[in-house]
């Protein structure tokens, strides 16, 4: 009875683990800021689970905070607001202290199309 407990109790956490690792891949990507703000991208991406977001000014967690598409930006004491636009993430909007600053998704190369133009420019011309 133990081992089916426990077998079942492991079972549903690592369900619930690749769950919220799932929720999280939506936010992943990079962002771009306006020229001028004191951090011009940020690239999110899900490490163990958490939400990261990487910059020129270093790496920090994203907490959940239980409002959805809102984020405690954990190194800098702030908040971290996604927008979206018909169900799809297209921006985030940063604010740490008086530093209020609005960034848009860019939408990277997916694998099959960097693989594509990466085959266009290596041919010899």
């Amino acid at each position: 009875m133990k081992k089916i407990f426990f077998s079942l109790f492991a079972t549903i956490a690592i369900l619930s683990a690749n769950a919220q690792t799932d929720s999280l891949q939506q936010y992943i990507g990079k962002f771009k800021f306006p020229d001028g703000s004191p951090v011009t991208e940020i690239t999110m991406t899900v490490e163990n689970g958490l939400l990261m977001a990487g910059s020129a000014m270093g790496n920090t967690e994203f907490k959940p905070t239980g409002t959805a598409d809102v984020f405690e930006v954990v190194a800098y004491s702030g908040t971290a607001t996604f927008r979206r636009t018909e169900g799809k993430i297209t921006g985030v909007q940063i604010v740490v202290g008086d530093v209020n600053i609005e960034g848009t998704k860019t939408e990277g190369l997916s694998a099959t199309s960097f693989y594509s133009e990466w085959v266009v420019f290596r041919k010899p011309h």
